[in-house]
C-alpha cells in the first residue's frame, strides 16, 4: 500500500498527497502543499509532512492500488468495560465539584484486531460521508488513521481566521429537548466563551449565534467565530499551539496542570496519541486544520476506535457512557466497520 494523506477542502474536493513524505518544522517557504500532523501534546518538532506529489480530486479511490479494488477491512472488536474510565470520571467530577475545574474531556478507546482486508480502503466510505463532516487521514509505514470529523480547529484564508465551538451532544431522538438542556448549553458556552477570549487579542471577534449541527444520529451545538489577523499573527505553528486544545476536547481552565492531568488520563486509558490532535494542510495559501476525532487508527493489525465526552457540573456517568458509545457507533456506521 502506498503512503498517502488526504483532507477534504470542500464538497467533492479532496487534497491528496502521495509519499514518501519529508518531515519539516515549518510549512514550505515556496508555498508548496504540505500536511500538518501532530500528536495531542504537540510534541513533534517536525509536524509538517511535504508529499512527493499532491493533487485535488473528487475520488479518493485513486489513492488505492489495484484501481480502487482494495478489500475493505474486517475487524473483530473486543468490547470494553467501564472500570478504568469510571475511576477517571470520578476523579474529574471531584475536581469540578471542588472548583478546580469547569470542564475536562476524558477519552475511551475500543480495541479491535484486523482479520483481513486493508484499513486504507476505508477512504471509500469517506466519499459517501455527509457534507457536514470533514474527511481526513493518512497511511504511512504500516500505520494510519482515517476519519470524518465535524470539527474544524480553524482555517486561515486571506488573513481571516475562522473557528468554531462544537460542544454539547445528544442522540437524534432527543433533538426537541436538546436546545434547552442546561447541562449541554453550559458545556457549549464554556467552549464558545473561551474561544472568544482567546481570539480577542488578535482583533475584533465576530461571534455568530448558537445553532444546531445535525449529523444524522447525533446533534451538536455549534457557534462560529472569526477574526482578521494582523501580519504578525499569521504564523501557523503558533496559531495551532494557541488554539489547541480547545475545551471541546481539553480542559477548562486550560492551565498546564490541567492539561498534564488530562494527558495522564489518556495514557491510563490507552488513547492513541493522535486522537483529538490537529490534522491539516496548507494549499494555495489556504490553511485548514481539523480536530482529529471520529476516526479509527491502526498499527499493523491492532485497531483503535476512541471517543471522548465533556464532563461539567451536573454530568452523570450513565449519560456520558451512553454518549461515548453513541459517538463510536456513529463512526462504525459511517465506515461500515
Amino acid at each position: 500500500m502506498n503512503d498517502f494523506a488526504f483532507i477534504k477542502l470542500a464538497p467533492q474536493r479532496y487534497l491528496c498527497g502521495m509519499g514518501p513524505f519529508v518531515a519539516s518544522d515549518c510549512p514550505p517557504e515556496d508555498g508548496a502543499t504540505a500536511f500538518y500532523r501532530n500528536n495531542f501534546e504537540l510534541s513533534d518538532p517536525a509536524p509538517w509532512r511535504i508529499p512527493e506529489r499532491s493533487f485535488v480530486t473528487p475520488d479518493l479511490g485513486t489513492l488505492l492500488t489495484e484501481n480502487g479494488s482494495t478489500p475493505l477491512p474486517e475487524i473483530a472488536w473486543s468490547g470494553l468495560g467501564d472500570g478504568d474510565v469510571r475511576g477517571v470520571f470520578d476523579e474529574i467530577l471531584s475536581q469540578i465539584e471542588s472548583g478546580d475545574l469547569k470542564k475536562s474531556v476524558p477519552v475511551l478507546s475500543e480495541r479491535g484486531i484486523l482479520h483481513r482486508g486493508e484499513p486504507a480502503a476505508l477512504v471509500k466510505a469517506i466519499i459517501a460521508a455527509p457534507e457536514t463532516l470533514w474527511g481526513y487521514g493518512y497511511v504511512e509505514n504500516g500505520n494510519g488513521m482515517i476519519g470524518a470529523t465535524p470539527e474544524q480547529l480553524f482555517t486561515v484564508s486571506h488573513g481571516v481566521l475562522e473557528t468554531m465551538a462544537l460542544a454539547g451532544t445528544a442522540p437524534r431522538h432527543e433533538v426537541e429537548s436538546f436546545p434547552t438542556d442546561p447541562k449541554e448549553i453550559r458545556e457549549h458556552e464554556l467552549v464558545a466563551d473561551y474561544l472568544e477570549e482567546l481570539l480577542a487579542p488578535l482583533g475584533e471577534v465576530k461571534r455568530d449565534e448558537r445553532t444546531l449541527l445535525d449529523l444524522g444520529s447525533i446533534v451538536h451545538f455549534l457557534t462560529r467565530l472569526e477574526v482578521h489577523l494582523g501580519e504578525s499573527d499569521r504564523d501557523l505553528n503558533r496559531l495551532v499551539k494557541s488554539l489547541h486544545p480547545t475545551p471541546a476536547l481539553g480542559a477548562c481552565p486550560r492551565g498546564e496542570g490541567a492539561l498534564e492531568q488530562l494527558v495522564e488520563y489518556r495514557r491510563r486509558l490507552g488513547v492513541p496519541e493522535e486522537f483529538g490532535a490537529p490534522f491539516g494542510a496548507v494549499h494555495e495559501g489556504f490553511f485548514q486544520v481539523l480536530v482529529a476525532i471520529r476516526n479509527v487508527s491502526w498499527s499493523g493489525r491492532d485497531v483503535s476506535l476512541p471517543s471522548g465526552v465533556g464532563l461539567v457540573e451536573g454530568s452523570r456517568f450513565d449519560r456520558e457512557w451512553r454518549e461515548l458509545a453513541l459517538k463510536r457507533n456513529s463512526v462504525k456506521s459511517l465506515l461500515g466497520i
